[in-house]
């Protein structure tokens, strides 16, 4: 017995080391997929929707002038309008001078004489219009901002002058033009021929500007209603809420210092610590607020302020649905708002209520934003869609007479519109006329001919 076990042990050795053996060679040639732990990273949300600001700038429409009175629109929706918008990069504007027009001339120019004027939402700073147009010269301090470029003929000359016009400022600036007779009149001109025929609504005032040798100096603003009734389509869209999550990634770097406090009212307040979004749910909408004072040391210009808002809105969220410029304003305290409006094809949105969905305004200071309000409804794709034969302007001047709803020798503006109606699941697109009132509040009339003044028949 004694004799087997020393040899017994010799083989349990030898057993032991080769198994150790094997286990080594499993271990070297057996490596496991080891995955490595980076540390977390911030990844900016990536915009829903970017727009350069040559778009958010881009023409409201293009008014036609063939004198005797007559004129004609063509709206960013109609072929006309994108031939002349795709010329306008090929204008050129040289030899810039103030120009100061007497009553005669405005009517002149504007009434009898051929010419193809471009009109913006708003006043815009020269040096973004310039990024529309080529501007050989310097306008100085001429002109700051313009919300009209108006090409004419002048047959004595046989020349095509270019004028620049600035509501806000009484201002005209005239210039020489590249644009020869024969493309204003053989092309320009002729494109717009088929186009509403149009009647010209002026609106006088005293211009900031010594009188000229014809007379007194005025300046004319003017807005255009369709001679005969037009087509527009009543909408029902479907639309998608922008969730807490794409809130938080877009406007917060590190979501981990959020925390969220319910107000009394239920408005909801997510914030860093400096950063906050209040959030309205009943509203579907929100004001971002950051209150922080770093200030450019440098003076901004017009153009590198409405730039600054336009690239924060596109990191924050973008712009989901067409928006275009519709004011440029300075607060009480130099602070600059910038306000977009949000359109459907060619008509702007209007809400009234609660319940806005129309605009997108910016708040900043130096050059950095500290406020934004906006919607967080996307519209998603029409459910359904009426036509309906709109009220011409006639008509619409006829209707506010016989209900007296305004004296018409006091309206500055009225333009075709559609007024927003929200449901828990969609959101109704009425045409409207918008009617802007002198020293008073503004008017919203159904467009719809027949309609009496009453409310637009619904889709059911």
């Amino acid at each position: 017995m004694m004799r087997w076990l020393e040899p017994a042990k010799s083989v349990l050795l030898i057993l032991l080391v080769a198994i150790s053996f094997l286990l080594t060679w499993m271990i070297w040639t057996n490596q496991p997929n080891f995955q490595l732990i980076e540390p977390p990273k911030y990844t900016e949300s990536k915009p829903v929707l970017e727009h350069p600001l040559e778009k958010l700038v881009a023409p409201e429409s293009v008014i036609f002038h063939y004198g005797k009175d007559r004129h004609t629109k063509a709206l960013s929706t109609d072929a006309q309008y994108n031939v002349i918008r795709r010329e306008m990069s090929k204008w050129i504007f040289l030899d810039f001078s103030a120009h100061t027009l007497s009553d005669e001339e405005w009517e002149e120019i504007a009434r009898e004489k051929f010419g193809v004027e471009v009109r913006f939402r708003t006043s815009i700073p020269i040096s973004v219009v310039g990024k529309l147009v080529t501007f050989r010269d310097e306008l100085d301090s001429k002109l700051n901002e313009a919300d009209r470029i108006w090409l004419y003929y002048e047959p004595e000359e046989d020349l095509v002058y270019g004028l620049l016009l600035s509501k806000k400022e009484d201002k005209v600036v005239r210039s020489r033009t590249s644009i020869s007779p024969k493309d204003l009149r053989k092309s320009y001109l002729a494109t717009g021929e088929l186009m509403p025929e149009q009647i010209m609504k002026v609106v006088k005032r005293e211009a900031d500007a010594a009188p000229s040798s014809h007379g007194k100096t005025v300046y004319w603003d003017m807005y255009y209603l369709p001679k005969n009734q037009v087509k527009m389509l009543h909408y029902r869209y479907s639309y998608a809420r922008v969730d807490n999550e794409q809130m938080m990634e877009a406007f917060f770097l590190d979501q981990s210092l959020v925390r969220q406090i319910v107000e009394r009212d239920k408005t909801v307040i997510f914030t860093d610590g400096s950063r906050s979004i209040q959030y309205r749910p009943e509203q579907l909408a929100i004001t971002f607020t950051d209150p922080s004072d770093q200030k450019s040391k440098e003076k901004l210009s017009d153009e590198e302020k409405l730039q600054g808002a336009v690239s924060f809105i596109n990191k924050h969220l973008g712009w989901m649905d067409d928006f275009y410029l519709e004011s440029i304003r300075e607060s009480f305290n130099e602070k600059d708002i910038f306000t977009f409006r949000q359109y459907l094809g060619a008509y702007p949105l209007v809400s009234q209520g609660n319940m806005r969905i129309d605009t997108l305004q910016v708040i900043s200071e130096a050059g950095q934003v500290v406020v934004m309000h906006r919607s967080l409804l996307d519209l998603e794709k029409y459910q359904d869609y009426e036509e309906q034969i709109v009220m011409s302007g006639p008509e619409l001047f006829q209707l506010i007479r016989e209900r007296q709803l305004a004296d018409t020798e006091k309206i500055r503006n009225a333009y075709l519109a559609y007024q927003t109606t929200i449901t828990d699941k969609y959101v109704d697109l009425n045409p409207v006329w918008v009617v802007e009132v002198e020293n008073n509040p503004t008017l919203y009339v159904p467009a719809r001919t027949g309609q009496g003044g009453g409310d637009a028949d619904g889709l059911e």
